[in-house]
């Protein structure tokens, strides 16, 4: 009886063993699919981890994640630029989104792209409080007019050409025709980085992802498009 037990015994532990063994084979053959954290070790990065009491702006948040984009590039050997704009485009009554876009030389699938996307999803799909996107190689992005372009045609005069080159020239040239209408409640328009502009609004929910989008301006070599980054009154602009 006692060899008996020895016997069975000694089968139980090989079994155990055998089991152990697979479970370590199939981690081992999972690993290289494993998605990795992009941001971790990388000191740049750090930015990502700060707590504030007020929100960031989306060109501050771009501005913040320079450093750790470009570190990131340097880790994946790929490029990788944070920037300001929209995720999706107005459609089927759905307002439109602007968020950060992290412009990418990435292929679709490759593992730096899953890292990266895993990395964004693992944060609520945020990076310093704003949604943000990751773009393949030569993926565009998306882009719709702003509702605000109804008040630029209003005052727009087609004899009259402005040569636009910044959200500084547009301000000076048209932000009157905003701040000054009555219907849109804006509050404020300043030049953001390139030809773009960010407007604090009165308005809040829906319509101000309505403003979110492109306005077309009359320039001196031919029409324009001036990006638009509209935030309600729960966010105060620095």
């Amino acid at each position: 009886m006692k060899k008996i037990l020895l016997i069975l015994a000694a089968l139980a532990s090989a079994a155990t063993l055998r089991a152990q063994s697979f479970e370590i084979q199939v981690v081992d053959s999972l690993r290289p699919f494993a998605s990795e954290d992009a941001f971790a070790g990388v000191g740049a990065c750090g930015v990502l981890d700060v707590r504030t009491i007020r929100p960031f702006g989306l060109d501050e948040a771009a501005r913040l994640l320079k450093p750790c984009m470009d570190a990131v590039a340097k880790k994946y050997g790929v490029s990788a630029v944070a920037e300001p704009g929209f995720l999706s485009v107005p459609q089927s009554g759905r307002s439109g989104k602007a968020g950060l876009l992290i412009k990418t030389g990435m292929t679709a699938g490759s593992k730096a792209h899953r890292e990266l996307v895993a990395s964004i999803s693992r944060r609520q799909g945020r990076l310093l409080g704003h949604l943000t996107r990751v773009l393949t190689k030569d993926e565009v992005p998306p882009a719709a007019a702003s509702a605000l372009q109804k008040a630029i045609d209003g005052c727009m005069l087609p004899t009259v050409v402005r040569d636009v080159r910044s959200g500084d020239d547009f301000v000076r040239f048209y932000g009157k025709c905003l701040t000054r209408s009555a219907e849109f409640k804006i509050k404020e328009i300043r030049p953001a980085e390139g030809l773009a502009v960010t407007v604090d609004t009165a308005v809040s929910g829906a319509q101000v992802e309505a403003y979110n989008g492109f306005l077309t301006v009359n320039a001196g070599k031919g029409p324009v498009q001036v990006m638009v980054v509209a935030y309600g009154p729960q966010v105060h602009l620095p």
